[in-house]
């Protein structure tokens, strides 16, 4: 304001004495205007080089008290967003609505660039996982079981994001187990229905069957999903190309999907079909306390083509292809039904959760076998974390770490145990076993872990018409990046 009132005074001195009466109220006006745009522009420049802006009425500047920021743990429930399940439409309205407010166009808080429109309207994102594996296996009776080896469990890179705020795409490739694969591929619509929310989804797209096989690999609690979503599963596996709907209310959703065979079908015969149907609720959501409850079922019509209707199960880790509960043979199967029941609770930073599911498969010649699987787990962060598990669909997800090692933290810290068992002995030339698995959890930050899980096995495969059994252990270790 001293320049601006300089300024003033000047003009008004030089201002000849006829006019000065007529035009001294338009030359203060100017002079005005031109004060405050400077004041304006010293504004924008303070704001762009971090200092204040001067003031001549302002007090002399305070030394500011540093305190720590307040870490507090996710409330249950309510963790990260999940793959298996896109944020609601609140959430997609949020991100619009910020990236209008702030100009924002890339948000880096997904562990990799999302490239946002002006408008918000638009999103891209890359999107991926590394998964490194460590075992090995010793005490086994049948040598060539007793290995020690390395395997990249998991390669995989994607992309995803929308157009606008109801049409969301995702696409990824997934390398593992020596063989390259599209896994999800598909649009999506979220809209509202009912008074509720929903999302219709045309595509390639994760089965929703259980609360471990209804997540993705990165997110479950111990290296692999519990032998109730391994075990219990439609001919064609984990994924389903077809089309799907999932309804979403507060503490419940109800999801069914109908899809055909497998996307890398040779197409040598005509595809099979597989309904199936998921619905989980939420009876207590309180602060301190989270309850759920899940059921769930399919029911498939098996493509001519199929000759192996069920799948070899690894019970002492992925690696080692010598350690799987045999599959049987039968032949000529043309259905199959399967369903299962979950329980689960979560208290603070505990959470312990079982689930137990059954097969019937059937074939040509009108024989019937059945497949049967439970699993109980449980685990405790550390550290404090709540657990990471999403109302929104039931599922997990990854834990909010309170204190990144990556920024001079512990870290995220959970101990976990499981026990489990699949049979599929009712079928003569097929097997059972069972798993003890303790396992550890470091999460560096909200997108690297490392895992260790110690697993005490036991399988029992037919061999020259008699059950064999076998006991062992196995230790095995994961690095794992998923962003």
């Amino acid at each position: 304001m001293f320049r601006a009132s300089l300024l003033a005074t000047s003009l008004l001195i030089a201002a000849p004495a006829a006019a000065q009466d007529a035009d001294v109220a338009t030359l203060a006006r100017l002079v005005r205007e031109q004060a405050a745009r400077i004041e304006r522009l010293e504004a924008r420049l303070a704001a762009v080089e971090g200092t204040a802006a001067p003031a001549t009425d302002a007090p002399p500047p305070q030394v500011a008290q540093t305190t720590p920021p307040v870490r507090t743990p996710a409330p249950l429930g309510q963790s990260l967003p999940s793959d298996a399940h896109p944020p609601s439409l609140e959430a997609r309205m949020a991100r619009v609505e910020r990236a209008q407010r702030e100009n924002a166009h890339v948000d880096w808080s997904k562990g990799t660039p999302e490239f946002v429109s002006a408008d918000g309207a638009l999103s891209f994102r890359p999107r991926g996982r590394i998964l490194i594996d460590a075992g090995t296996t010793t005490g086994s009776d049948v040598a060539s079981r007793n290995v020690t080896a390395t395997q990249a469990r998991s390669l995989r890179l994607g992309i995803e994001g929308t157009f606008g705020k109801h049409l969301s795409y995702l696409l990824e490739g997934d390398f593992a187990d020596n063989e390259v694969a599209i896994k999800s591929a598909y649009l999506a619509w979220t809209t509202g229905f009912l008074g509720q929310q929903a999302e219709f989804a045309l595509g390639n797209r994760l089965n929703d069957r259980g609360l471990d096989g209804s997540s993705g690999t990165i997110a479950v609690p111990f290296l692999e999903r519990n032998v109730v979503a391994q075990g219990i599963i439609p001919a064609r596996g984990f994924f389903g190309l077809g089309a799907a709907a999932r309804v979403y209310g507060k503490g419940w959703h109800v999801g069914v999907q109908l899809s055909g065979d497998d996307i890398a079908n040779p197409g040598t015969a005509g595809d099979g079909m597989t309904i199936a149907a998921r619905a989980h609720w939420n009876p207590v959501r309180t602060d301190d306390w989270l309850v759920h409850l899940g059921l769930w079922g399919f029911h498939e019509r098996l493509a001519s083509d199929v000759s192996r209707p069920t799948r070899s199960i690894a019970v002492g880790g992925f690696y080692n292809d010598n350690l799987r509960i045999a599959p049987g043979s039968f032949p000529g199967p043309v259905s199959g039904d399967g369903y299962g029941v979950e329980l689960g609770t979560f208290h603070h930073s505990l959470w312990a959760y079982a689930e137990a599911g059954s097969r019937q498969l059937a074939n040509r010649a009108g024989d019937t076998t059945h497949q049967n699987a439970w699993a109980v787990q449980g685990g405790w962060f550390l550290t404090g974390e709540t657990p990471p598990y999403l109302t929104r669909g039931g599922v997990w997800s990854r834990p909010k770490v309170l204190r990144p090692f990556t920024t001079g933290g512990s870290g995220a810290v959970e101990l976990a145990a499981r026990y489990e068992e699949l049979d599929y002995s009712d079928n003569p030339t097929a097997g059972r076993g069972t798993a003890l698995t303790l396992g550890v959890n470091w999460y560096l930050n909200n997108f690297v872990r490392l895992q260790l899980n110690a697993i005490d096995w036991m399988l029992a495969n037919p061999v020259a018409g008699a059950m064999a059994r076998d006991h062992g252990r196995s230790l095995i270790g994961r690095a794992q990046i998923a962003f």
